[in-house]
This record gives structure tokens, sequence and C-alpha cells, in this order.
């Protein structure tokens, strides 16, 4: 009788046991979304998932530098208008079609050629081609917006500005080494990374009405923000930078350089000359899942005096 008992129990203990050793990866553990998703852009193509460290030849310029020139065309590209539709009535690019950043993915499949985004200032337009890259469509941004195309609709002009300059919270010294913290975590309830994009893309269009500060905000409360200088290193101790701020080089948001360096529980800047590189590129990091706001107009809005280029040329 005791050897039949040890019979029965034995065999059912090894399988309880072995149950067991399986727990941490079964079924119902949770997934790291953010891990999924930054996996899944990395590993993607550069010129579309992973664009945010590539961005090569994403702005268009009008040739020969003809700014205000009202009668340019465009013709090689699929023109989306992202402002409002009386705005987009009274004056647009010919040819182009007024879209949302909602409609704008619809839109894009009917499309042949490259998609030229514009908007007001080119910082709206930038977030919006970030989008569409991650989503596989090749997408580029007017530099300046609307803005550089004709007079009469300069959002710019009367958005720079050289306050900073002199300022006790802009400084020239050398930068601290790059925070490191963990990744965000999300919550879509989804499990690939194609599925988890797409609903931190929702996200990431509702959330781009809070994405852009005013640069006097930031200096007014340094100590509120995780503050990212989106320059070489030579212009961020030519130029300087918000006192506390981090020297991070463009092109380096992997896992294997400094996506980490942003806060997942706080709130970041990121800011650069214009205000559209660091538009484009928090529209990746607020897929991942941070909350990261670009200065209005970049430091053209805060030192353009001092500034050599990268600046609104002033052509009205």
């Amino acid at each position: 009788m005791k050897k039949l008992f040890l019979i029965l129990v034995i065999p059912a203990f090894l399988m309880f046991t072995m149950g067991c050793g399986d727990d941490s990866t079964g079924p119902d553990d949770p997934v790291n979304e953010a891990k999924v998703l930054v996996d899944y852009l990395e590993g993607g193509s550069a010129n579309y998932e992973g664009w945010v460290n590539t961005m090569s030849g994403w702005i268009v310029t009008p040739p020969n530098g003809a700014y205000g020139d009202s009668t340019l065309t465009y013709a090689d590209y699929a023109i989306f208008d992202l402002r409002s539709s009386t705005d987009f009535a009274n004056k647009h690019i010919p040819g182009a079609v007024n879209v949302t950043m909602t409609t704008m993915f619809t839109e894009a499949e009917n499309v042949t050629k490259p998609i030229l985004v514009v908007c007001y200032s080119g910082q709206t337009a930038a977030y919006a081609h970030m989008l569409l890259r991650m989503k596989g469509f090749e997408a580029h941004s007017l530099i300046y917006g609307m803005s550089g195309y004709a007079k009469s609709l300069d959002k710019w002009t009367n958005s720079i500005g050289s306050g900073m300059v002199g300022n006790a919270a802009w400084v020239t010294t050398a930068s601290a080494a790059l925070p490191e913290f963990e990744l965000p975590v999300l919550s879509t309830g989804k499990e690939t990374g194609a599925e988890i994009l797409d609903a931190r893309i929702e996200v990431a269009i509702n959330e781009w009405a809070t994405r852009l500060v005013a640069g006097s905000t930031v200096a007014a409360a340094l100590s509120d923000y995780n503050i990212m200088n989106y320059w070489a290193e030579a212009d961020y101790l030519h130029y300087g930078h918000f006192d506390g701020a981090y020297q991070l080089t463009p092109n380096t948001l992997t896992q294997a350089q400094n996506l980490t360096a942003f806060d997942p529980d706080g709130v970041n800047i990121l800011y650069c000359w214009t205000g559209q590189t660091a538009a484009a590129t928090i529209a990746y990091l607020t897929v991942m899942g941070y909350d990261v706001k670009s200065v209005k107009y970049g430091v053209n809005s805060m030192i353009y005096d001092a500034l050599a280029g990268h600046k609104w040329p002033m052509p009205y």
C-alpha cells in the first residue's frame, strides 16, 4: 500500500514543480510593452521605424532660397496641409490636401509620391512627418511651414527673440554626464510591436497640443525639468544652453546609446535650433511613452541675434 501511495504521489509532485518552474515565462505574464515597442522600432528600417536616428533629407527647402515665392508648387510631392480648413481655403500650395494628424494616414495610403507635410511654422509638420515615417510612409516637412511660402502667412518673424542673451539661466558650462533611467511603463493592452505602435501613435496625436513650451517658461523653473540640448557638443559650449541642460548628441536615441537619458516619470525638455528637429524627435519619444516637450521656435526664440546660422532668414 505504501509503495502504491508513492507511485501515485511522486509523479503528481513532479508535474506540479515542473509547472511552477515555467511561471516566469507563462502566457499570463505581463508584456513589457515599452521594451517590445523599442525593439520593434530599432529592428525596423532606418528610413521608417528607426527614422529618429536617421533624419537625412527630411526638411524640404524652397529652390534657390526663394522664401515667399507662393508660385512654387512642389509638384514632386503629395502635399498634406495640417492647417485649419479656413486657413487652407484662404491660401495653400496648389494640389495640397487639407488633412489632420488623424486623417493623414488614410490619405497616405492613396498617394504614389513622397509626402510633404506643411503647417504654419514647420513644427507641427515635423511632428506629423515622424509619425508617418514610423508607419512606413516616406514623409518630409516643409521648412518654416507656410510662413516661408507667403509673406501674408508669416508666423515666424514675430516669434524670434534674444531675451536669453545675458540671462543668468543661460550658461556656457560643460555638460554633466547624461542621466540613465528605466524605460517608461506602457499599458496599451497590446502585445506586438506593430499593435503597440498603432495605439501609441493615437496617444501621440492627442498629446501634440501639450507638447510645446515657451523658452521663458523653462528658464523660470529649470529644476522642474530634465532638459536636453539636442546639438553637437561644440555648439552647446559655443552658444550656451539652459543652466543644467544636458548635451545630447543627435541621432543617438537607441537603447544602446542615449534613449534612457529621458525621465519616464518626469517632464523632459528637448530643444534645438528652430524647434523643427526637436518637434520631430519628441514625436518618437511621445510614442515611446515619455512626457517630453519642445521649446517653441527653438533657440531662435531666445538667442536669435547671437546665432550665426540655423535661423529664420527674415525674408520679409
